[in-house]
Order: structure tokens, then sequence, then C-alpha cells
């Protein structure tokens, strides 16, 4: 069985008909991940609505039981700092770090007490390496990619439960329309189905953390290595430092 939560009635609907139609069982929650309550009141209808079974692994479920918690929601503002709206700030941190707070407390208790669940973040790999002009997704993915890192390290005594964290490169969506990057062919942006195949196969194998494309470990090694002088220049010249410039997206 699958459960979509989400903000928009519309989008959940067409997505829950095209689950159902591929033969999978599908439910569907309007829910706004950054409101605690609102999570809270969502996480205990889906016990209490969702019906109980058994999965491959013969772990007997009972009603509402989640094994797999894939936290995808995200907003970005693309904006500078003096240029962003107070609300428009909290906003992202609301949904894209303290939202995976929200979501995670309810649902990890039972994953523990059967050892047997996973939790999967989507987060990006900004986290890692910030762009100016996204000031207030960079700073709560990199708060995201920090909380998942301590989760993964406390479930490593806890039998069945696991955690992956995705970070992908510019994925090809309308999330950031506009963006552009000045070699476009050396660094193409993402197909989402590959961020979703990659992401299945991190959680078939209990994989921690997955960089995408596997080019971007070489980022990280360069930002542990060079001194921030450098590393202004190739941001400059990667284009990186303006391609925020053009940005359209939406949220």
């Amino acid at each position: 069985q699958i459960i979509l939560w989400g903000r928009t009635e519309k989008c959940l609907k067409e997505t829950a008909e095209e689950i159902k139609m591929m033969g999978t069982e599908c439910h569907y929650f309007i829910c706004d991940v950054g409101n605690r309550e609102e999570v809270y009141q969502q996480a205990k209808a889906v016990r209490e609505k969702v019906g109980a079974s058994c999965d491959k692994s013969f772990v007997f479920l009972q009603v509402g039981d989640i094994t797999i918690l894939v936290n995808n929601a995200a907003v970005v503002h693309g904006k500078s700092l003096m240029d962003s709206d107070d609300d428009a700030l909290l906003k992202s941190q609301h949904i894209n770090t303290l939202g995976q707070f929200w979501t995670t407390k309810p649902f990890l208790p039972r994953m523990l007490e059967l050892q047997h669940g996973h939790i999967v973040c989507l987060n990006s790999v900004l986290a890692l390496s910030a762009i100016p002009g996204a000031i207030d997704y960079c700073t709560s993915k990199a708060s995201s990619f920090a909380f998942m890192e301590s989760l993964t390290l406390g479930l490593l005594d806890c039998p069945g439960v696991n955690a992956t964290t995705v970070l992908p490169f510019h994925t090809s969506t309308e999330m950031f329309q506009g963006m552009r990057i000045r070699f476009p062919n050396l660094f193409p942006p993402l197909k989402p189905e590959t961020v979703a195949r990659r992401t299945v196969d991190a959680v078939q194998t209990n994989q921690a953390f997955l960089l995408l494309p596997w080019t971007m470990r070489v980022l990280v090694i360069l930002k542990s290595i060079l001194p921030q002088a450098a590393l202004e220049e190739i941001h400059k010249f990667s284009g990186s430092y303006t391609c925020m410039n053009t940005f359209k997206g939406r949220t």
C-alpha cells in the first residue's frame, strides 16, 4: 500500500489514480508537513483508517503501520537574504527541515517496535555546497542533512530500522525552473526517473547516503582540501555563483 501526503488535493488525487492503475492500493491525505499539529492529526488518521497488511518479509502489520517513510516535500523561493520575505524564510524551514521532525516522530516508534522500517530523505547536494540566491533552501537542506546524519547514527543499534539520505544534483523539475549553469553538457540535470530509481536501489541495499551523480563526490573532497579563495573561483568558473539569476521556479 502507498499513502500520499501533500497540500494540493488535485495533485494527490491524480497521483493516487495513476498508482492505482498500476495495481497498487493507494490512499491520500491532505497535509502540510510544516504544520506540526496537522501532521500528528493525519498520522493518527492513517493509523485509524488504512487497513493492515502483511509485507514480503513476513512482518505482520497492524492498521496504519508505516514501514517506509519518504520525506520528499520541499519549497524554494530563490532569493537573497535581503530580498526574502520573512514569512517565506520561515516557510522553507518549516517544510524542508522541521517537517521531517514531525513526520518521523509519529511513525518511528512502531518501526523500532517491529524492528522493521526505513526513513528516506530526498535532500540536495546544496546541503553540502551552498549557492547564492537560494539561501532559504540551502540552509534548510543543510539542517535536514544534519537531522538525517544524526538519525542514521542513532539507528546503528536498532536492528531492522535504517535510513537513507539522497543528495541529488539539479533535477529537471519545475521546482528549479530557469536555473542555468555555465556548462550544461558537462553537468546535465538529472531526470526525476533516475533519481527515483536510484533511491529505490539505495533503500533496498540499506545505503545510508547517496550522492547523484557520483561526480558530486569530487565536490565534497574539494571542499575539504581547497582554501576558500580557490572554491570561490571554481564557483565563478562553473557558473554556480550566478545560476539563480535566471531562476523562475515554483513553490
